[in-house]
């Protein structure tokens, strides 16, 4: 019972804080035009001509990248799902072949995700 008072008291606070953040007047000043931000700070596109070919070459070097790691990813998860399937009723190999599993859904995420990453960075330069 104590417990579920905390709960409800701190979700209460929450709920109030996420009213406050989302009708507080906002000000004037704190509405900037950022559309243009890049160029009014000195920082030219990374479109030029002599930037072209490092950007194809990286963006080749990112997929192969992305393809090795699916490979990997395969692999991770077959040698998880044999560690779980191996596990019989030991507990301890059963949570090892889990956490084998998750780390490999993570790991892919990361994969998945450098590609974009990787194309944030370039369209800084």
């Amino acid at each position: 019972m104590k417990n579920a008072k905390k709960f409800l008291s701190l979700l209460a606070v929450l709920a109030v804080a996420v009213l406050v953040m989302n009708f507080a007047p906002v000000d004037a000043a704190a509405k900037v035009d950022i559309s243009d931000a890049l160029s009014k700070s000195g920082i030219s596109s990374g479109n030029s001509l002599e930037t072209a070919g490092l950007f194809k070459d990286l963006n080749t070097i990112v997929g192969i990248i992305i393809a090795i790691g699916g490979f990997w990813i395969i692999g991770c998860l077959v040698w998880g799902g044999m560690t779980l399937a191996g596990a019989g009723g030991n507990p301890q190999k059963r949570t090892e072949g889990f956490i084998k599993l998750s780390m490999v859904l993570v790991g892919a995420y990361i994969i998945v995700k450098a590609y974009d990453i990787a194309g944030y960075i370039t369209n800084i330069g």
